[in-house]
């Protein structure tokens, strides 16, 4: 039995669908834990925890109600002014509104108004298809309760944190009282305000002083994630750079600085982790290309053995896999030193793939990798399948015939690594400039 590994989210319309088809997000998403702990890559627009914290703040009658009575209240004033604000953003910028969750729904919505001519608008219409699970309140609740804007829990802010973002985003975005108190009421508002409401608080509109001190605050207190983000900041993307070849630059400034030998043990063991997951990765989807695409709808073992490609995984796995035992091995310092065991099932997996001394082997070793990862997730209590299968002497596609690059990949090049949060710190970081510079 191995250990879990499972990814925190894994789609299950099908039931070979994955995401993380050969195991690597738990170690992945504890790398990325090392350098900027309590981010997520899908939580990066900092707006929306102004825009959290206002809709708990108009649900302040709900203090009068019981436990269960004040969370409902609560997360109905949030998921109306989500509403509400989505509508706001595109009303205010048509074209620029991408980044809003749900534009869509809320675009389809406005097109609804414009068409009817309507001057007035309530908030009841669909934002996505489970606004709770997938709009502010899912992807930003748990961020916004480990940077302590709130206690996700009972929906309440806290006092030094989110209170002042409350106030901060009703105040300098000019929330029109009309507007809260369609929030509060479930009422109507006028398109025109709403409009103008809307460039004021637009997803990607400048931050104010006041809500930029929040969100500079809430980044600052963690001190390895304060500490990554000024590494950040002095070391900001460079052309078409990806975010590996910018942690790579990121080390180069750290050598030598004891103070900060926590993140440049972290970034290494990050930079050689992804080494060992694109190559085997490259395997991988190899194995899916050459079956998907072979004319008997098989590859046999033995003509894998000279397929350049896997033969190229096979030469440079040692060197990668070595750097990466080594850059685990070495830490002495913070989160990697104190739980390093969480990369322990990958390790494994990386090992039995680079000891193997033939092609055959290392496509055995990573089949079976892939078919132990599958039959960890269910799907409506059933077991997911694997993508591929060894029969005998040849490598095929299974039944769900699903997963795999709508390319060729025929170097580690064209295999995208895992995103190490650097967008959201980013994002963070920009938004909180205002208060930088004041």
């Amino acid at each position: 039995m191995i250990e879990a590994f499972l990814t925190a989210y894994d789609p299950s319309d099908l039931p070979g669908t994955s995401i993380d088809p050969l195991g690597f997000d738990r170690g992945y998403n504890y790398l990325a834990d090392t350098i900027l702990p309590g981010l997520t890559n899908v939580a990066a627009h900092p707006r929306y925890f102004g825009l959290l914290c206002a809709g708990i703040q108009l649900a302040s009658d709900a203090c009068m109600l019981g436990p269960q009575e004040q969370l409902q209240k609560r997360q109905e004033c949030v998921l109306r002014l989500e509403r509400f604000w989505a509508l706001a953003n595109v009303f205010s910028r048509p074209e620029n509104s991408n980044s809003v969750r749900g534009v869509t729904y809320a675009q389809a919505r406005v097109k609804e108004i414009v068409d009817a001519g309507t001057v007035r608008t309530t908030a009841d219409y669909p934002l996505l298809l489970r606004q709770a699970q997938y709009g502010v309140i899912g992807i930003y609740g748990n961020v916004a309760d480990g940077m302590r804007f709130l206690n996700r829990s009972e929906m309440a802010l806290t006092p030094a944190l989110g209170e002042v973002a409350a106030d901060a985003f009703i105040l300098e975005t000019e929330m029109p009282p009309s507007l809260q108190r369609a929030v509060k009421d479930n009422g109507e508002i006028s398109v025109a305000t709403l409009k103008s409401w809307g460039e004021r608080a637009h997803v990607d509109a400048r931050t104010q002083p006041k809500e930029a001190r929040c969100i500079s605050e809430a980044l600052h207190a963690d001190p390895v994630r304060s500490r990554m983000a000024r590494w950040l900041t002095r070391t900001k993307f460079a052309g078409n750079e990806s975010e590996l070849d910018r942690l790579a630059r990121i080390v180069l400034k750290l050598n030598g600085t004891a103070a900060n030998r926590d993140l440049l043990q972290a970034i290494n063991c990050i930079l050689s982790f992804e080494d060992c997951y694109r190559l085997v990765s490259l395997a991988f989807e190899r194995l899916l290309w050459l079956s998907r695409y072979h004319a008997g709808a098989v590859t046999p073992l033995k003509e894998l053995r000279t397929d350049s490609v896997l033969k190229s995984v096979i030469s440079a796995l040692p060197g990668s896999v070595s750097q990466f035992r080594r850059a685990v091995a070495e830490a002495s310092e913070g989160e990697l030193k104190l739980s390093a065991e969480k990369l322990n099932d990958v390790s494994r997996f990386l090992e039995e793939s680079n000891i193997a001394k033939t092609t055959e082997e290392m496509v055995r070793a990573i089949i079976s990798r892939h078919t132990d990862v599958q039959h960890g997730k269910f799907d409506k209590g059933r077991r997911k399948m694997p993508w591929l299968e060894i029969n005998g002497t040849n490598v095929s596609l299974t039944i769900t015939r699903v997963g795999g690059m709508d390319s060729e990949a025929v170097s580690p090049e064209h295999i995208g690594a895992h995103p190490y949060r650097l967008a959201a710190a980013d994002a963070f970081i920009s938004a909180a400039a205002e208060e930088t510079a004041n």
